[in-house]
């Protein structure tokens, strides 16, 4: 009896996991969604900012800083 009183607490538990995994999952998707629109403005930006040849280095820091705010956005979304 033990042994059916067991695994059914961990069919239940398997369960839980299962549907908290379809649950958690879209709003996960879509925040990294919203990361990824986020980062994909700020580098249209960057390009917009500094669209001049002398501007390269401060084009490629705009492009750095927003690939890390990006990264920390996904990382924020998956805690």
């Amino acid at each position: 009896m033990s042994r059916v009183i067991h695994s059914h607490r961990l069919f239940r538990f398997i369960g839980f996991l299962i549907l908290g995994g379809y649950v958690f999952t879209p709003a996960i998707a879509g925040c990294m969604s919203d990361c990824r629109e986020e980062f994909e403005s700020e580098i249209q930006s960057c390009h917009v900012t500094y669209d001049d040849p002398d501007d390269a280095d401060d084009l490629m820091l705009c492009i750095q800083n927003a690939k890390d705010e990006y990264e920390d956005c996904i990382e924020e979304c998956r805690s």
